[in-house]
């Protein structure tokens, strides 16, 4: 399951669940994050139908220890006390506009509410929005960049890391595809690296913040975020053949921590 999948299950049915979905936010904390408001939104607004409509000002004004037949007035009483007097209907052209009942308002305008933030919701968590759809969507852009099997020079590896304000500690043999990349609106880092599980695909994300790991499977590609050791974030995603993927890209991405040093502490730049 993957995070478009999971969320439309959430915003589904908020309070089920299943194997696969809780499988799919062991590893997916954006997910569990959008669940928990979801929940919340779904508690709030079974408390306010649960509120009801307020009393009628008639009600209010009652003379306090009053009967309710003397509440409500002489009609009342007159119905209390012949319980099976026949109602004749007036004509049709004599009849008043029946007014919906005090509580539909409520129900309509809190069913509007859901409506409009679950919709909003699902907009703006959807995977389509997410950094993690835009690094996929980044790397299916040069497909030609999991083929590199030579080690890239010195020069390069240096024109794609210094010239973006990156230092990266591990042996440059490993790195066989090195460019300096355009992605949402600065120069980034990306690198294919060599592993003993093959190759993975390195975006060094200065200026994306990320709060925790983020796992992610779209369109072949398996990857994770990560936090940067100092600030932004890496992406570092493999292929997903025969289910391989996520054993390479962890310990790459873990090693990306360590490895990965700013040349200066303007990362907002």
């Amino acid at each position: 399951m993957n995070c478009t999948e999971a969320r439309l299950a959430i915003a589904a049915e908020p309070a089920a669940s299943s194997a696969e979905l809780e499988e799919h936010l062991r590893s997916c904390a954006a997910c569990q994050q959008f669940r928990r408001e979801v929940r919340a939104l779904e508690a709030d607004i079974a408390r306010a139908l649960a509120l009801g409509p307020p009393l009628p000002r008639s009600a209010a004004r009652a003379t306090p220890g009053a009967s309710p037949a003397h509440a409500a007035g002489p009609l009342a009483s007159a119905s209390a006390a012949a319980p099976l007097a026949r109602v004749i209907p007036l004509p049709q052209a004599n009849r008043k506009t029946r007014r919906a009942p005090a509580w539909r308002p409520w129900a309509m305008a809190a069913s509007l509410v859901l409506a409009v933030a679950l919709g909003t919701a699902l907009w703006l968590g959807r995977p389509a929005d997410t950094l993690a759809h835009d690094v996929v969507v980044h790397v299916r852009g040069e497909p030609d960049s999991w083929l590199a099997k030579q080690q890239v020079s010195v020069a390069g590896i240096d024109h794609a890391l210094r010239a973006n304000g990156v230092e990266l500690g591990i042996l440059p043999a490993r790195i066989t595809y090195a460019h300096s990349c355009f992605f949402r609106g600065h120069y980034i880092p990306h690198l294919v690296v060599q592993t003993t599980s093959g190759p993975v695909t390195v975006l060094i994300l200065k200026h994306e913040q990320t709060r925790g790991t983020q796992r992610f499977s779209e369109h072949g590609l398996s990857g994770i975020i990560v936090p940067a050791a100092q600030s932004g974030s890496i992406a570092v995603l493999a292929q997903d053949r025969a289910g391989t993927a996520a054993a390479a890209v962890a310990p790459a991405a873990a090693q990306m921590q360590r490895e990965t040093q700013w040349l200066d502490s303007s990362v907002g730049q």
